[in-house]
């Protein structure tokens, strides 16, 4: 990474560094209006996200996916084959990246400006109202093959590479 890079990556403000500061408020840019704002943070009775099994038909699949993600934007899936385990390890590998130093894991950057989309990210998109998300992200491409970019998965912590690069081939498996 040259100097250029490095200046412009270190301005982005990364929301976990925020979030560590301890601030009093929440900086404006992200503060959503009142009618985007969750009214509760409870459920609401009778209301239930969409389930779809990935024992189904691939039609009806094909089918119950489209309608979820139309109606809903979102929906969980069952019958995945992905053990509780795997999901598990894979949580705490992310939650072990994300507690490294800060200048460790710039190390990692994405630059989407560049077409550089695998990565260490923070979400700097505005919704309609120029607000922005609260997220920061770590990003990689698994499929097809060719896209992997090897370079840019953390080698720190040791056991992302370990937990990761044996799984994908379930993962792609499962997706097919």
């Amino acid at each position: 990474m040259n100097v250029e890079e490095s200046c412009f990556l270190m301005e982005v403000k990364r929301i976990q560094s925020l979030a560590l500061k301890q601030l009093k408020e929440v900086p404006p840019e992200f503060i959503r209006s009142p009618n985007e704002r969750p009214e509760n943070t409870k459920a609401i009775e009778g209301v239930t996200v969409p389930l779809i099994s990935l024992s189904h038909p691939h039609n009806l699949l094909v089918k119950e996916i489209s309608e979820a993600a139309s109606e809903w934007g979102f929906f969980q899936i069952t019958h995945h084959n992905i053990s509780q385990t795997l999901i598990q390890s894979l949580r705490e590998v992310g939650e072990e990246f994300f507690g490294l130093p800060q200048e460790e894991k710039e190390g990692y950057a994405n630059d989407p400006s560049n077409g550089k989309f695998d990565g260490y990210g923070t979400k700097m998109t505005k919704n309609l109202e120029e607000k922005m998300e609260w997220l920061d992200y770590f990003f990689h491409l698994i499929s097809p093959p060719s896209k992997l970019n090897y370079h840019m998965w953390p080698k720190h912590p040791s056991s992302y590479r370990c937990v990761y690069h044996p799984n994908i081939l379930k993962v792609i498996k499962i997706l097919h």
